[in-house]
């Protein structure tokens, strides 16, 4: 049974794919097996893919029944899961990297020295467009400086889910590390989301989890896919796909989680969702229902400044 399971997504991205897997394969943590889940790729990219599993050992190659539009990152994921036997399941997606060598041998190290173990190991990661580095905040890097105290004596840091709620935004998929007991406890991701599925995990595990531990080094590098490429789900999705997605996990998460910060987190971002609804809705032509999600806007944030959510 290895420590780590690593699973990756991949469809019809052959080439920067090997990139992704060879940032795997490269860790000095010789402790982790890797699964990767072809969602139904073209014969070509499908051969590539294959070739690549074959040349290590390490690898396993999973691939799902051929579907026009795939199955989706969330199905994907919770397909790999099944599939493992590690303590600790690692996600890459096929476009990205891990850029730090030392990623798997760090958190190692960590989990060897915990008293109990963490349901989830959150790291951090840079994001690239077009080969230069974003200058914002795009995850949580952010999130050290808004602790306000020092690491450990590994370098890291007990977060609860309130100390992250205060980061910009949510920790990607790439630098998630998670106990596969708490994973399939969670139900892993959700399926039907075609978009937002790793930020409704991050809500829903966070909620739920008994011990976070947080390591500030950049370890993965996530590239922005490029809108007129079209091989991304962000990037097929129009822009009122998208939002009604991102309404679907704040709604979840306002309604299901346990914790009233996230809650409270929930209502916030779900009055902000209505107001990007009823803007893509009116860009889109659907006038109607553009009146109908400012109508729910307004509503919503009024009740927010009286203080009922």
């Amino acid at each position: 049974m290895p420590l780590f399971s690593v699973l990756m997504p991949t469809r019809n991205r052959a080439a920067l794919f090997a990139t992704a897997l060879g940032s795997v394969l490269s860790q000095e943590c010789r402790d982790l097996e890797v699964v990767v889940v072809d969602d139904g790729s073209d014969e070509a990219d499908a051969a590539q893919c294959r070739a690549l599993c074959q040349a290590d050992a390490r690898a396993r190659l999973l691939v799902l029944p051929r579907r026009a539009r795939g199955h989706g990152h969330g199905f994907a994921l919770n397909a790999g899961a099944e599939a493992v036997q590690g303590r600790y399941l690692c996600f890459l997606d096929d476009d990205d990297s891990w850029t730090d060598s030392g990623h798997l041998a760090r958190v190692s190290r960590l989990l060897a020295q915990a008293e109990a173990p963490p349901d989830l190991v959150l790291c951090n990661q840079r994001a690239f467009r077009a080969g230069a580095p974003l200058g914002r905040t795009v995850w949580i890097e952010d999130l050290e400086p808004r602790l306000g105290r020092a690491p450990d004596g590994l370098g890291a840091y007990t977060v609860t889910a309130e100390e992250l709620l205060r980061s910009q935004a949510h920790c990607h998929v790439n630098t998630t590390i998670v106990r596969r007991e708490f994973y399939l406890g969670l139900g892993g991701f959700e399926e039907g989301l075609r978009y937002e599925c790793d930020r409704d995990f991050f809500l829903r595990a966070i909620d739920q989890a008994a011990l976070i531990r947080f390591l500030p080094p950049v370890v993965a590098r996530h590239n922005v896919p490029d809108p007129k490429a079209g091989t991304a789900m962000s990037t097929t999705l129009s822009e009122l796909s998208r939002r009604l997605y991102q309404l679907r996990v704040f709604d979840r998460a306002a309604t299901g989680s346990t914790r009233p910060c996230l809650r409270r987190y929930a209502l916030r971002q779900r009055t902000y969702t209505l107001a990007h609804v009823a803007a893509a809705a009116a860009a889109a032509g659907h006038r109607d229902t553009a009146r109908l999600y400012a109508r729910a806007a307004r509503l919503a944030r009024l009740l927010t400044l009286l203080g009922r959510f």
